[in-house]
């Protein structure tokens, strides 16, 4: 089966997944309903398109990058975790990197196509769930699509300015991995963090928190880890780039989710961090 097939498959068999649970319950009594699909504490409350929903952009932006200040020792922790890994992927990219180029097949190639395919439905996707709960109307779908949209705005605004602060060299031009050229406009040196990871997972975390059911969560998730991996097999990203890249997507979506929910705070934060010893970013995000 041609590869868009493939893809195309797989996205309907999301869309399916994410409204038929809204469609049987107009056949079930509010109770019922509430006993077959509790409410998962995740879960955001009903988001409308107004003055409000826009102001939060810039509330979640300004909670979001201020959060160290409210940081206690389990936040510390966690970041510390995530930067670990961080460092830990960033030593072995260029062993990573050898690999990956070495084990190529075309079935690998085909997975390649896929992920590619899917990542450019991602989007419109994501309009058609917003058509849909504007005329169903759907109010889940809606809310979903309007903090989908604010997380990856969001997103892209953190990985563009890190992509041009830092200037970290693509792997496809032949230079080291710990080529940094900093604040740059050149493509070739834009490889810090990957934007398609980014995009993926800020609206994975989002659809997971609305639609958590077993089919949804680990196909949005494992649809995103796919994109992702597309971009190291490719040669276009170096693998921390991609882990990085998820991560910031990641919690963001979870942080603009939590900032619609009936708790409020939001410990999350991204960070660059750029010496003349090390180059990175650090993100955390605590429940």
């Amino acid at each position: 089966m041609p590869s868009v097939y493939r893809a195309v498959s797989i996205a309907i068999l999301l869309v399916i997944a994410m409204i038929s649970p809204a469609i049987a319950s107009d056949n079930l009594s509010s109770a019922e309903t509430n006993t077959l699909a509790p409410a998962s504490p995740q879960t955001s409350q009903s988001v409308q398109l107004n003055k409000e929903y826009f102001t939060g952009y810039w509330t979640d932006t300004k909670n979001i990058l201020t959060a160290p200040w409210r940081w206690d020792s389990s936040d510390w922790l966690e970041a510390s975790l995530v930067m670990g890994t961080a460092v830990i992927l960033y030593t072995q990219d260029e062993n990573i990197k050898t690999w990956v180029q070495n084990h190529k097949n075309s079935t690998k190639d085909h997975l390649s196509d896929d992920a590619k395919t899917l990542y450019s439905l991602a989007l419109p996707a994501m309009v058609g769930l917003g058509i849909y709960g504007y005329v169903a109307p759907d109010d889940k779908a809606r809310t979903t699509f309007l903090l989908s949209t604010e997380s990856f705005l969001l997103t892209g605004a953190f990985v563009q300015v890190l992509k041009h602060t830092t200037g970290r060299h693509r792997p496809y031009t032949g230079d080291p991995h710990d080529t940094w050229s900093g604040p740059t406009r050149e493509s070739d040196w834009l490889s810090f963090p990957s934007g398609d990871a980014a995009t993926a997972f800020s609206i994975a975390s989002v659809v997971a928190s609305e639609y958590n059911n077993t089919i949804v969560t680990p196909l949005v998730y494992g649809i995103s880890a796919l994109i992702g991996l597309e971009r190291i097999y490719n040669n276009a990203h170096w693998a921390s780039d991609v882990f990085i890249g998820s991560a910031i997507g990641y919690y963001t979506g979870k942080a603009v989710v939590a900032s619609h929910s009936s708790s409020k705070e939001i410990k999350v934060t991204i960070s660059p961090l750029i010496d003349d010893h090390e180059k990175g970013v650090l993100v955390t995000f605590r429940f």
